[in-house]
């Protein structure tokens, strides 16, 4: 038993072949991410894009107009690449290792630069870009504590990474996936289960200091209530009233990150 447990968790950490994913249907490879965007749950994805748009013009002040690089690690089909295009001073790129994805997002946005890429193998030289996006990715990959070392790399100094992740190590989180709704266990592509602690002590390793938290919605145990709440005026100012008195169990976190302190 032992043994069978530790051979599942070894399978969970390796990342699967997008090819093969793509080949065989999977949604979690082929599902058109523009189109889900758009779905349920559009407040919390708006106040999302309206964090991440102020982020990038705050940092765009202090270049007086200069055009910056900015790379949307973990592209996709482009969700957030709609959202950077609209910004006149930021020169766009897009990174993502899903063929599919990279073709789409080159359809959709002929002005980005796309390459299909595994993020641990960015192909930029050292202090590339001003502004790194990492959005809804990081859980994702199994090395993640050298994803960050490679984003640091990539930025300029004083360099700024935009990092979201779900907070999956919380108890809510972890109560809907336990007891709940086990089969997101089963099906889910997510390798790490991230706290708010957890995830602090890894960007401040890979040399980040964290200047602003945005917490986004709350996490009921059941995807059902999730989507019903976020749907309705009241079930939205509810949420954001359990954000404020117990943080610790928000849905998911949003971390401004200044490249620049010395790791330790």
């Amino acid at each position: 038993m032992v043994k069978m447990i530790q051979d599942m968790k070894e399978m969970k950490m390796k990342q699967k072949a997008p090819v093969l994913e793509v080949i065989n249907n999977n949604p979690w490879y082929t599902a058109d991410q523009l189109a889900a965007a758009k779905g349920h749950q559009i407040r919390a994805i708006q106040r999302r894009y309206t964090y991440i748009l102020h982020s990038i013009k705050d940092y765009l002040k202090s270049h007086d107009g200069e055009p910056i690089r900015v790379l949307d690690a973990g592209c996709g089909d482009g969700v957030q690449l709609q959202l950077l295009t609209q910004i006149p001073e930021v020169v766009v790129w897009g990174a993502d290792y899903n063929p599919l994805r990279a073709r789409r997002a080159r359809q959709n946005f002929p002005t980005v630069h796309i390459v299909c890429c595994d993020l641990l193998h960015l192909p930029f030289p050292p202090a590339f870009f001003d502004i790194i996006l990492c959005s809804q990715v990081i859980e994702h990959i199994p090395q993640d504590d050298l994803l960050l070392e490679r984003f640091a790399n990539a930025l300029k100094p004083r360099g700024l990474l935009i990092l979201g992740t779900p907070n999956e190590g919380c108890f809510m989180a972890r109560l809907r996936n336990h007891i709940f709704e086990r089969r997101i266990l089963r099906n889910t592509d997510h390798v790490h289960f991230y706290t708010e602690l957890g995830i602090r002590c890894k960007l401040k390793a890979a040399g980040f200091a964290i200047q602003q938290i945005m917490r986004e919605n709350w996490f009921f145990p059941h995807q059902l209530i999730n989507n019903y709440l976020a749907n309705c005026n009241w079930g939205f100012h509810l949420v954001g009233w359990l954000r404020a008195i117990i943080p610790s169990q928000t849905a998911g976190y949003y971390f401004q990150c200044v490249k620049g302190l010395s790791k330790k």
